[in-house]
């Protein structure tokens, strides 16, 4: 997830705030179809209808986003469509994971009628943010709150690699059978082999493998739905969710591939297909109010 459970059409709205370096201090120092989803918590907290993190406070509803060029927040309101009024403005107290130093930067309205900041998070991607906030001007007293989040890295774990790869290249084990798989990292792609001795034959033919794997399309595993490859990794990562559970990807094994109006759409597990069958216009819907457009089948 290098954004988290975030929206592109977010992103590019906060490019219209001053960006700051945030080593810079600003002004002062289921049940569903026969099937549960068990493990995921979100008593707190729910995913918002553009990629965001969503709180309850007082009597209105915010949706926090972090992107990797700045924090926007979101005042839902009926269908969940930001509200802030041209005129508000306000605060944004930031620490960075377990630092006691805070940085103090102004909130105003975006074009996306969002509230936010322009600030460089590449430098603290995975760490805890905590924040602290005062928006004004949106009513007769202003809205504090604390919230809390990450950016991602927007790159999938190794273990959901591993398993979209499924075998070694060179041998045809299958990955994890003599032990942790060694890692071999060509440019901006990952291959992996089941011991140390093949390393030397994929870094020799490199090319090959990675057309081999990377090319390589899923068998069919239930009626309608596809085991995902690496072929499919860069769509994963920028899906990033579960457009029916509102999971996230990989988070139940491999994810499954549904040809949806010929689009590609993944999904958490098939259990999950019967649904997206079935109302494939409200899923897309969703996948798009999150900046998300699925390629090809």
């Amino acid at each position: 997830m290098k954004r988290q459970i975030f929206a592109t059409v977010c992103t590019a709205a906060l490019l219209v705030a001053p960006q700051l370096a945030i080593a810079q201090e600003a002004s002062t120092p289921h049940d569903h179809a026969g099937h549960e989803h068990a493990g995921h918590s979100h008593a707190n907290a729910a995913t918002g209808p553009h990629g965001g993190t969503v709180q309850t406070v007082g009597d209105r509803r915010v949706e926090t986003v972090i992107a990797d060029k700045g924090i926007m927040f979101m005042l839902l309101g009926k269908n969940d469509q930001p509200l802030a009024p041209p005129d508000a403005t306000g605060t944004l107290k930031l620490r960075v994971g377990e630092s006691e130093k805070e940085y103090t930067y102004q909130l105003k309205t975006l074009k996306n009628s969002a509230i936010g900041v322009g600030i460089d998070l590449s430098k603290v991607i995975g760490q805890p943010l905590h924040m602290n906030v005062e928006i004004t001007n949106i009513g007769s007293q202003p809205l504090v709150f604390h919230a809390m989040g990450e950016l991602a890295s927007g790159k999938l774990s190794d273990e959901l690699l591993i398993s979209l790869q499924g075998t070694c290249p060179v041998s045809g084990q299958p990955l994890g059978s003599m032990g942790k798989p060694p890692k071999i990292t060509i440019g901006d792609k990952s291959l992996f082999v089941c011991c140390a001795g093949c390393t030397k034959k994929v870094q020799a033919s490199s090319d090959k493998y990675l057309t081999k794997y990377y090319t390589a399309k899923g068998e069919q595993v239930r009626e309608g739905v596809f085991k995902s490859t690496l072929a499919d990794a860069a769509a994963i990562a920028a899906q990033k969710i579960c457009p029916v559970m509102d999971e996230p990807l990989g988070g139940m094994g491999v994810p499954g591939k549904v040809n949806v109006n010929g689009k590609a759409v993944y999904i958490c597990c098939p259990g999950c297909a019967k649904k997206l069958v079935a109302e494939p216009d409200k899923y897309l819907a969703a996948l798009k109010a999150k900046g998300i457009v699925p390629p090809a089948f």
